[in-house]
């Protein structure tokens, strides 16, 4: 029930669902008298929403930021633990592996493994449609690795887990607690899986991916409407969302 209402209520809640929603309220009230306010909260919202100067700003203040690359050479990680959500695993054929903008964590995860960094790789992730097990997301990249010829013998997969908090209750079948582990997920989504994983008793060495953001300086362009102010948004209002649900189920 928990997962089908959190999914339910981050799609109402999407910064454009609520520029749609003001607008669409300002036609079907056509008798309110404040009526007007409707059109200029939808205005507003849009102007927000599609402003890169803010969602840079504040994607760039919740994000984790990237890990120190030589310090991690000098700790000892067995696990780097990669959680999923990188493929779209309803395309066909099924012939080949369909990524996403998400793609960089098992980059990174790969090139962590490359380098000595971590010793074996955990892919823990089923996705939304846990009756197709062909679908499980960390099965697809188990055969996506097995095609590039990464040593299969050095990774464990996770089939079972709908959301980042079984993600973490069910690492307990395959990980120790002993050694701190490397957490790989997007930047966006660190904070939440770390406080998950964190809950469960595990020592946590965060490692980000998938940085949205910029560091240059402020130019005019950034306040100009664009798309990809509304992506940020709608990155940082499912984290908001998720995050403080987590919270209040005492998931965190």
């Amino acid at each position: 029930m928990f997962f089908i209402l959190s999914k339910t209520i981050s799609y109402l809640l999407m910064p454009a669902t609520l520029v749609g929603l003001a607008w669409l309220a300002f036609f079907i009230f056509r008798k309110w008298k404040f009526r007007k306010y409707l059109a200029i909260l939808g205005f507003a919202l849009f102007l927000i929403f599609t402003n890169d100067f803010l969602a840079n700003s504040f994607l760039k203040a919740w994000q984790t930021e990237p890990a120190d690359l030589e310090q991690l050479k000098s700790d000892d990680f067995t696990y780097g633990v990669l959680l999923t959500g990188m493929t779209n695993t309803l395309k066909e054929p099924k012939d080949r592996v369909y990524f996403n903008q998400n793609a960089d964590r098992l980059l990174q995860s790969m090139m962590l493994f490359e380098q000595g960094i971590i010793d074996t790789l955990y892919i823990s992730g089923g996705g939304a449609t846990a009756l197709r097990k062909d679908l499980q997301e960390s099965r697809v990249l188990l055969s996506y690795l097995k095609s590039v010829k990464f040593p299969i013998d050095k990774v464990i997969i996770e089939d079972e887990s709908r959301n980042t908090v079984e993600s973490a209750r069910f690492a307990n079948d395959y990980l120790s607690k002993q050694n701190k582990i490397l957490l790989i997920t997007s930047a966006s989504h660190m904070p939440r899986a770390m406080g998950c994983f964190e809950k469960e008793g595990y020592k946590i060495q965060p490692y980000s991916t998938v940085f949205l953001t910029n560091d240059e300086m402020i130019n005019p362009s950034m306040f100009l409407p664009s798309d990809d102010a509304l992506l940020k948004w709608n990155i940082l209002f499912k984290e908001w969302m998720g995050y403080s649900a987590y919270w209040l189920a005492g998931y965190l």
